[in-house]
């Protein structure tokens, strides 16, 4: 009787500590009290970004079975050649840099005199790749030969056929949080760079029904204008005013509500070149400046590069006009160096998606994507700087762990509970996904509390 006693005292004890233990408020007061009171769900908090699975609509789905039975394509082939395709898209690097290839040619003539005498020893000028079968194998584990894509008739269709689901589903994605996060803005003139089949004019179509006036599309392929054009015919709602160009303006003059290159920045031939691109991209932009590119990690290197030059360049002497701050509206929650830059690890999100029903593919497929939405204007002081989760949401018994992106520019790993965060904070984490942000803000301990040492952050 007495260790019962004890032992309910002992629980008692742990119990009143604990209730009345130090609980940081993690959620502003006013998504609190609409959680609290029913009016917010957890499963629908503001930093989630909706759909999770975007559809592709159903008169596209009608028009690529007519454009494959019109060219007569064999399905089995189409698939193989898809496949192919993407493995190849997702193999892909940048064109390397003269300075680089010089070092990597040096690599080779390194390896191809190992263990050799010195007059033995070649020099990479007089080495002849054609004939020498090891310097050959040695320049391609070396060398990445880039080569741009030949958007003939035949590699549009495959393209149409192997990514034209997963490029409409990143860009409804990406146009919906800008459409959530900033009620207010009514585009009117969208650019698109590297069009390709039209899917960014779909999805903003769909997402601006009514404001949107004119697109302009530029496209260096004539077959995969066609196709674009042949789709856009029978898109719904309907599209007008879409305009179809083979070469970029050379007037910065007029400029778009809305700027996207998506997928595009891989086919040009260098540094030098891609940096020109984005400066103009950024010339023709008015409010949304979007870049978008593969999920690996030679696609996020490609983002951050535009993410990097847009802001160097707006805070220096060469900028133009007056009207030239920018900020990261998304994915970032701050304008700092990016965390992941320089690790092996890429910045980059997810979407699900249905394949085509022909290709017979599981119901659902995901595809990784590496973005930054670019919004010229200075960061408003009411902006929350909220956290991005941008790992997948780990949910474990009583506690979820999630990896997120803070305004300070760092990388956190935060371990939610309802004791530690409270039941409103550990609901929204545990119903938050990857990609989406978390309606917290952290702030850094100034005074460590005697016998803690562990240096951790508290959030407010």
């Amino acid at each position: 009787m007495g260790k019962l006693v004890a032992s309910r005292i002992r629980f008692m004890t742990f119990t009143f500590l604990r209730h009345f233990s130090a609980k940081p408020k993690t959620t502003p007061e006013m998504i609190s009290s609409l959680v609290f009171n029913e009016d917010l769900k957890h499963r629908n908090h503001p930093g989630i970004i909706k759909p999770r699975t975007p559809t592709f609509p159903e008169w596209t789905l009608k028009e690529i079975s007519n454009i494959l039975a019109d060219h007569q394509i064999s399905l089995k082939e189409i698939k193989e050649s898809a496949e192919k395709l993407l493995n190849h898209l997702n193999g892909r690097h940048q064109p390397i840099q003269e300075a680089k290839l010089y070092e990597k040619l040096l690599k080779v003539e390194k390896c191809l005199n190992v263990n050799k005498d010195d007059d033995e020893k070649v020099s990479i000028e007089d080495i002849d790749f054609k004939k020498n079968r090891r310097a050959k194998l040695l320049l391609k584990q070396n060398v990445y030969n880039w080569q741009p894509i030949n958007f003939d008739k035949l590699t549009c269709l495959t393209y149409m056929v192997g990514r034209i689901v997963q490029h409409y589903a990143v860009s409804h994605k990406i146009l919906k949080e800008i459409r959530i996060r900033d009620e207010d803005f009514k585009p009117q003139t969208l650019f698109d760079f590297g069009s390709g089949l039209g899917t960014v004019t779909w999805a903003a179509s769909e997402i601006w029904p009514n404001s949107l006036k004119e697109y302009l599309c530029i496209e260096t392929s004539k077959p995969m204008i066609e196709l674009s054009e042949r789709l856009a015919k029978v898109a719904k709602p309907k599209i007008k005013n879409i305009f179809h160009r083979e070469y970029f303006p050379a007037s910065p003059n007029p400029t778009y509500d809305i700027v996207v290159s998506a997928y595009s920045l891989f086919e040009l031939p260098g540094t030098e070149s891609r940096l020109e691109t984005i400066l103009k991209l950024w010339q023709k932009t008015e409010r949304y400046l979007i870049i978008v590119e593969q999920g690996t990690n030679a696609g996020f290197e490609l983002v951050n590069e535009a993410r990097d030059l847009v802001l160097r360049y707006t805070k220096s002497k060469y900028r133009r006009g007056d009207q030239q701050n920018a900020y990261v509206f998304s994915p970032c929650p701050h304008d700092l160096k990016c965390p992941r830059f320089g690790e092996k690890t890429p910045c980059n999100f997810n979407v699900l998606y249905h394949p085509l029903p022909f290709l017979k593919k599981p119901q659902h497929k995901s595809e990784n994507y590496s973005y930054v939405v670019l919004k010229k204007d200075k960061r408003p002081e009411n902006d929350e700087q909220w956290p991005r989760i941008v790992r997948a949401t780990l949910c474990r018994g009583k506690h979820t762990i999630c990896r997120m992106c803070v305004a300070s520019g760092e990388l956190r790993e935060e371990i939610f509970t309802k004791w530690k965060h409270g039941r409103d904070v550990y609901r929204c984490a545990r119903n938050s996904k990857w990609g989406d942000r978390l309606p917290i803000h952290y702030k850094e301990l100034e005074d460590i509390p005697e016998g803690n040492d562990t240096g951790e952050s508290a959030v407010e």
